[in-house]
């Protein structure tokens, strides 16, 4: 992952991020539903949106005139749009799905061969492009799904039909993956790229490259709510999963112009560093850490991994806090040079690694943490 996801990203956690509440207005005839339409949030809460029930967001349709509805939204999420009637049973054949983003207008028109066509705010003019796209690609697979279905109702086996399923629907997957990824990187600066990334599946796999392709703005755009969510959580799960294992190696210059490789402090307790000059929290922890530096004296190692400094700014700064232990520095400009935060997953500063003697990962703790000096106090005493 490029620099930028991680130094934003810890400006989003330590400053923190404004509600993004504003009205989401939607137009359209929405002859395709039939004469009557339901709107549907899947999110518990949204503004002042009613969940007592599908039909306190069924509205009655009349054909050939707009109808225009809006909603308060907390913050960007997704609506779902259905034809909505009193039977047992509906037809999700025609449902669609699109982004919802406070202070935007989606109009829904049509061609002159019925195709649904997305307008009203720029956005919308943007996401079209790809969401026609998008949109074909998820009709077939829930045509191939309903077809699946109806075979095994009708007695096929599920074993016969699963050779082909097993070889389709990746192809469709890798159809999806292809369509979002190529269009974020045409457009990386789009709210309607961002949003896009919320169609792809969730598994880091698809997700990490195209998140990485965005620009700064459109990652911290309201839209990019949309997938932030879970591709946070997804990180998460993935940095604390080193748990447990052995500390990948790296080699990174030390601030004498000399390579210190981390296995080679193997034998001892071992604390990686990961700050910035840059880093409020990271700066404000130093005191403490000088403390338990002096506290636990030969029991353990720091090694600091200065992040997304000039060499100028990350001497500087060692000097001017005094800072005693080991240091090293992450060139982010040479393509040669070894990656900690990616091979760390590090997605925020500061964050603090914990590796035992024996060289394995003990513990991983984010941000200016009580539980990392009770931890310490824990293993080292």
């Amino acid at each position: 992952m490029i620099k930028r996801l991680f130094v934003l990203l810890l400006s989003m956690m330590t400053l923190g991020v404004a509600a993004q509440m504003g009205k989401f207005t939607i137009k359209g005839t929405f002859e395709q539903f039939g004469d009557s339409v339901q709107f549907f949030f899947p999110s518990p809460s949204q503004g002042d949106i009613p969940y007592l029930g599908f039909k306190q967001n069924e509205i009655r349709a009349v054909t050939g005139k707009m109808l225009e509805v809006s909603f308060n939204l907390r913050e960007a999420d997704k609506i779902s749009i259905r034809h909505w009637f009193t039977g047992r049973h509906r037809d999700e054949d025609g449902d669609i799905t699109l982004p919802a983003i406070p202070g935007y207008t989606l109009v829904l028109m049509q061609d002159e061969n019925g195709n649904l066509i997305l307008g009203g705010s720029q956005f919308y003019v943007d996401y079209n492009e790809a969401w026609q796209k998008v949109n074909l690609i998820h009709k077939a697979a829930k045509a191939y799904v309903k077809e699946v279905r109806g075979k095994i109702a009708a007695g096929v086996p599920k074993e016969q039909l699963m050779g082909e399923y097993e070889k389709k629907m990746p192809l469709l997957v890798q159809e999806l993956v292809d369509t979002v990824t190529n269009y974020v990187k045409a457009h990386p600066d789009q709210d309607a790229a961002a949003a896009l990334i919320a169609e792809l599946p969730e598994d880091l796999d698809y997700l990490e490259p195209a998140v990485a392709l965005l620009t700064e703005r459109a990652y911290y755009s309201v839209a990019a709510n949309l997938f932030k969510d879970k591709f946070e959580k997804l990180m998460r799960a993935k940095q604390f999963a080193l748990e447990g294992s052995m500390a990948p190696d790296f080699t990174l210059m030390d601030i004498n112009g000399k390579p210190l490789t981390l296995s080679s402090l193997r034998g001892k307790w071992v604390i990686l560093d990961f700050w910035g000059s840059w880093c409020i929290w990271c700066i404000k922890g130093m005191p403490k850490m000088k403390e338990y530096y002096e506290k636990y004296q030969g029991k353990f190692e720091i090694l600091g991994v200065d992040c997304n400094d000039t060499v100028e700014k990350w001497k500087e700064a060692v000097a001017k806090n005094e800072l005693p232990w080991l240091h090293v520095y992450w060139d982010t400009e040479d393509e040669n040079c070894d990656n900690p935060v990616d091979i760390y997953n590090v997605q925020g500063f500061p964050t603090k690694v914990v590796i035992d003697p024996e060289g394995r990962v003990a513990k991983i703790v984010v941000g200016e943490n009580p539980a990392f000096y009770d931890f310490l106090d824990e293993v080292l005493k």
